[in-house]
């Protein structure tokens, strides 16, 4: 069977699979939306990391001042307790004293 008359392959102008040409503006635009698109996106993850770093610092730091308030408080509780202790031992050498002083003894300080 001759296949006279008959073309194939493509003719000039026209694509194979309707593939639309694109120029370099469009292609320059599409570009630009993409980067666009990427950078907002780049934006709203960063955005949400930031806000978890953040409550992450929140919690923190609200554990470290807990803490921090519960050593300054066993310290002053311990430094309350020496300071009583030192206050009763003066108060008992100078009870010592007086009583001393009472019976004649000559004290010199």
């Amino acid at each position: 069977m001759a296949l006279i008359g008959k073309s194939f392959g493509s003719r000039i102008g026209s694509s194979f699979g309707g593939t639309k040409k694109v120029s370099a503006y469009q292609q320059m635009q599409q570009w630009k939306a993409k980067q666009r698109e990427r950078t907002e996106m780049l934006e709203r993850q960063n955005a949400i990391g930031s806000n978890l770093f953040a409550v992450g610092i929140s919690e923190t730091q609200t554990a470290t001042e807990m803490l921090f308030n519960n050593v300054a408080a066993r310290v002053k509780k311990e430094a309350q307790a020496k300071l009583a202790q030192q206050t009763d031992a003066i108060d008992s050498a100078l009870d010592t004293i007086e009583e001393q002083k009472t019976q004649g003894v000559d004290i010199k300080v």
